[in-house]
């Protein structure tokens, strides 16, 4: 995932004042990487040869044959998906024990190491050598029953022989241009028809006519709307990233795009012109140019010991005799701890302004801008990243003002990341124009400019949305092409997407138009201040997403990104080493994916190293040496692939016109996301869809259910979230999960599983609780248990208050920290045994003990990890036991009767018979084996008489279910199976 740093000057302020740091009494429990073996107390993944070719069914998910499938998956990316051949098929295997059954290649095409499909002078060839290794890891994948999600362009970069124009200029991997070039086009087609198409010696069939391929992705990543909205399609020499040539290319196909829509220039101006405004009034800065000398309201913010000085130059300016000159002279690792800013700025809701300035500085630099609120909560409203250089620049970037803001909005320039001198000057901050058809320009000239997406505010509706919709249809056309060239001429059989770049609703439509729809997230994704990737100079926040009242990464990978009526997944997903809290992700990504009836789950990444057996996490995202995180992949991949936890009961569905999604730039405050016209925290409560980005209505947006409030629980009632406590609870009869910090779940009485007591370092974990055998947890004879916190390598070292390790990796092993719980189990059994396992889930009988239930019929359970040195606890009931709270009654009482229900077993419906001997209140309930009330059938006043009732249950799960007569002071109670 590229992070941009743009991007970073909002992620770094710290949040949650939570941090971690490295503990003592760890233990070591590595997980064999090459550990194949089937085990009693795992959930079962045999070997199954992949025949048949996945398909999307009429319900918009993927299938095969008619049976949807669902998909539990990771990648490989670079020199991991080219491992030594005598590994591939313990690498298949391992995954498979895991539950793994899809891998995404991804970045085969690197330009960074050895190990790539495309070579270091010509990308245009494949390498034979590296092929044929990828080719006999796909065999073994395929013999596993593993798919493989098959990435085109990721991060191809041009060279020398490509004969691509400019191509050691263009934008990082060629994105962008790709989009409306013909020569590149040109390009992506060869390079998928050379991959695609190559017959695989192993299998004896080219992918194109291979089941294990399930689907295709035309480019990672990618998005030309994108690079619009961070002004960069204009040349490299005004700011922007494109060469010269793809600049002009643009213009041209821009002025093409306006002929074919509107002729003549009588009809673009009649378009554009219909409401226009001068710009200027209201001026906010005093002395903009600073020709008094005096610093007027300017002020300077330090934070963290960063220091500057602000004075008034006389020797340098842009205009007149002045400037301001801002000396840093103690840079920190984090731009906002220095910062020159004019807080006293006025702003009125849905008004627009303009900023304008000059400035230079003593080196080249880039630094960010911003207006927001100059007290808490800190609103941000605009603002936009610039290049400076020791030549003087003018800048100027317009907004819409999101809220009201009585002289306390601030203009604010962030420059704590580098010690070095900045002027500026010529200050403007006043109500903006809206400008049409500039003088001069004219379609028979050729001469109509694209405008900024930062300046989409000074111009009119018509010509904002003729620009976006140019920008938009050029993506679109783009897809629809290497759609059409992949199916048609290549003959690909699968569904194909077309890119995951979620930057906001324009970019989601942009991307719609594929087979399904794919999206990325991280929590705590690294930072990199200065360098990018670099292995020293990198930051997290280290906070955990449990505790993140604004729903973390949730809303953004779900809320109105699915479509109805096409499959979903998350093809990238982690919660980044070495934050401290990355465990919690099993339940978020397990959890919220099924309940939005997602389609695919893949973490990234399994690993991207090359050495596969040492007992070391290094890098941010490999997952193959986390054992905490690769200890829940049994359970949290058969919850998923199964659907153990249900889909959104009450779904909401979203629709836009063209002309909504054309109009967004001039509704933008500049957020990472762009305009979002309701609050993305709704899909904490509801599973958020749309229906259609180019329909016939837009949808009444202030019509929609309020924003759900903490704690968070979905619409099934099956997940809850507490971020005050930081917690969450999945609970359904076959499995449970507790994740957070445990004193928030401590006596939580749902589930069959309550946390009775932790002691020591025991504040922070997950606790998955899944039934082996089909049955409920409490009716489960064979169940397991994981348990987990937290993980580091042995010596890490933090730095800079536990922001990062710089390079302090250190070594093998791990170690995990221990948890010590005492755990309090319902199960419908005379006795249990815990049994240990040990690192390749096999049974550890030499620590395995016995307990008894207490009174109420439940088994309270001590489990030391400092003791007992494991994550996995199978767990063995023996006897039938009772329910602790529904007791079945054999008692004869003349005066009523309760009658076994007919049939039974039964789906969906049953009918059940029961008698009143003497009048009264008569109340006929069903519970489930928790004891929690299910349905009522009969409640109220009854006359003596036979009585019958037909009980549907064609809603909930398969198991036993107890339904009660309750008559008089008698009470009456009989078990109910549900098969489906």
């Amino acid at each position: 995932m590229k992070l941009t740093k743009r991007l970073l000057w909002f992620v770094i302020l710290p949040l949650i004042t939570i941090n971690g740091q490295n503990f003592t009494g760890g233990f070591n429990f590595y997980l064999p990487s090459e550990d194949t073996s089937s085990q009693n107390f795992f959930p079962k993944y045999p070997v199954s040869e992949i025949n048949d070719f996945i398909t999307i069914d009429d319900d918009g998910h993927f299938s095969i044959n008619g049976k949807r499938m669902r998909f539990w998956g990771t990648n490989l990316g670079a020199d991991a998906a080219f491992p030594p051949l005598d590994k591939c098929e313990l690498i298949a295997g391992r995954m498979r024990k895991f539950g793994i059954n899809l891998v995404r290649l991804h970045h085969l095409d690197n330009p960074w190491s050895n190990r790539s499909l495309v070579g270091k002078t010509s990308t245009r060839e494949l390498n034979s050598y590296y092929l044929d290794i990828l080719e006999f890891l796909i065999d073994k994948l395929k013999r596993n029953g593993i798919y493989i999600n098959m990435n085109l362009h990721v991060s191809r970069t041009f060279r020398i022989n490509d004969n691509v124009p400019a191509y050691d200029s263009l934008p990082e991997f060629g994105k962008g241009v790709n989009f409306f070039d013909p020569y590149i086009k040109s390009l992506h087609k060869e390079y998928a028809r050379q991959l695609l198409t190559h017959v695989n010696p192993y299998t004896g069939l080219p992918l194109k006519d291979d089941p294990v391929m399930a689907m295709v992705e035309i480019t990672n990543e990618n998005s030309l709307y994108r690079f619009w909205r961070d002004d960069n399609l204009k040349p490299i020499s005004e700011g922007g990233e494109l060469p010269y040539v793809y600049s002009k290319k643009l213009d041209s196909l821009w002025i093409e795009f306006l002929r074919e829509k509107y002729q003549n220039d009588e009809a673009l101006k009649n378009a554009w012109n219909n409401y226009t405004k001068e710009a200027g009034a209201g001026e906010q800065i005093e002395d903009g140019g600073f020709e008094s000398g005096s610093k007027g309201k300017w002020q300077l913010e330090q934070h963290s010991g960063a220091t500057a000085l602000f004075t008034i130059d006389s020797n340098e300016s842009y205009k007149g005799g002045k400037s301001a000159k801002v000396e840093v002279t103690k840079s920190s690792d984090q731009n906002w701890h220095i910062q020159f800013k004019y807080p006293y700025a006025t702003v009125k809701k849905d008004s627009t302004y303009t900023v304008k300035f000059a400035a230079k500085s003593s080196v080249p630099v880039q630094i960010s801008v911003s207006v927001m609120n100059d007290g808490s909560p800190y609103n941000y409203y605009s603002g936009i990243t610039i290049n400076l250089t020791p030549d003087w620049q003018e800048f100027s970037f317009s907004f819409r003002a999101p809220e009201d803001n009585n002289g306390r909005a601030r203009l604010s320039f962030n420059l704590g990341l580098e010690n070095n001198t900045y002027w500026f000057d010529d200050f403007s901050f006043a109500t903006a124009g809206i400008e049409g058809l500039r003088e001069g320009e004219s379609l028979a000239s050729g001469n109509v400019g694209r405008i900024d997406y930062s300046k989409a505010v000074q111009f009119s509706a018509q010509r904002v949305k003729d620009m976006s919709e140019f920008y938009i249809n050029l993506e679109r056309q783009y897809f629809k092409e290497m759609t059409t060239y992949l199916k048609d001429t290549i003959g690909v059989k699968v569904p194909i997407v077309t890119t995951n770049w979620n930057a906001g609703t324009a970019d989601l439509a942009a991307m719609s138009d594929g087979d399904y729809v794919d999206n990325h997230a991280y929590w705590d994704h690294p930072q990199f201040p200065n360098e990018p990737w670099s292995s020293t100079d990198w930051l997290i926040n280290n906070t955990p997403m449990v505790k993140d009242i604004n729903g973390g990464t949730v809303p953004g990978l779900y809320a109105g990104v699915p479509i109805k009526g096409k499959p979903f997944t998350v093809s990238e997903y982690n919660h980044s080493f070495p934050n401290r809290y990355q465990v919690e992700s099993v339940l978020f990504s397990a959890g919220y994916a099924s309940f939005n009836d997602a389609d695919g789950f893949m973490y990234f990444a399994y690993d991207e190293a090359y050495d596969w057996g040492v007992d070391k996490i290094n890098n941010y995202f490999a997952i193959n040496r986390n054992s905490v995180l690769m200890s829940f992949f049994p359970t949290i991949a058969y919850v998923f692939r199964n659907g153990i936890v249900r889909p959104s009961s009450e779904p909401v569905y979203l629709s836009y016109t063209a002309d909504t999604i054309y109009a967004l730039p001039r509704e933008d405050a500049s957020g990472w996301t762009g305009p979002t016209y309701f609050d993305r925290k709704l899909a904490l409560k509801h599973s958020v869809k749309t229906e259609s980005y180019f329909g016939n209505h837009t949808t009444d947006f202030r019509a929609l259910e309020a924003t759900p409030v903490n704690p968070y629980k979905t619409d099934t009632g099956e997940i809850e979230w507490d971020a005050d406590k930081g917690t969450i609870s999945i609970i359904t009869d076959r499995f449970v999960g507790y994740g957070g910090f445990f004193n928030g779940l401590l006596n939580k009485n749902a589930g069959g599983l309550k946390i009775v007591d932790t002691r020591g370092n025991s504040d922070f974990g997950v606790i998955t609780w899944l039934s082996l055998d089909g049955d409920s947890l409490s009716e489960s004879r064979k169940s397991l248990i994981t348990i987990a916190s937290r993980i580091q390598n042995r010596g890490m070292i933090w730095y800079n208050n536990n922001t990062t390790l710089k390079n302090s990796w250190g070594g093998s092993p791990t170690e995990i920290l221990p948890l010590d719980l005492t755990l309090e189990l319902n199960i419908l059994a005379d006795s249990i045994k815990i049994i240990p396992l040990d690192t390749k889930g096999k049974e550890n009988y030499t620590k395995a003990f016995t307990v008894l239930p207490n009174a109420g019929g439940k088994f309270v359970v001590d489990l030391n990890q400092s003791v007992l040195n494991t994550l996995w606890f199978g767990i063995e009931a023996y006897g039938e036991g009772v329910p602790t709270s529904i007791k079945e009654e054999s008692a004869i009482n003349y005066d009523y009767n309760l009658m076994q229900n007919y049939p039974n077993p039964f789906n969906p419906s049953t009918q059940i018979e029961y008698s009143v001997g003497k009048e009264g209140f008569v109340s006929l309930k069903v519970y489930d084996v928790l004891g929690r009330e299910v349905k009522t059938l009969a409640e109220g006043y009854h006359k003596p008489g036979g009585y019958k009732i037909l009980f549907d249950a064609s809603e909930l799960s398969a198991g036993v279910y107890f339904y009660r007569l309750a008559a008089g002071n008698a009470e009456f109670t009989k078990s109910m199976l549900l098969v489906k």
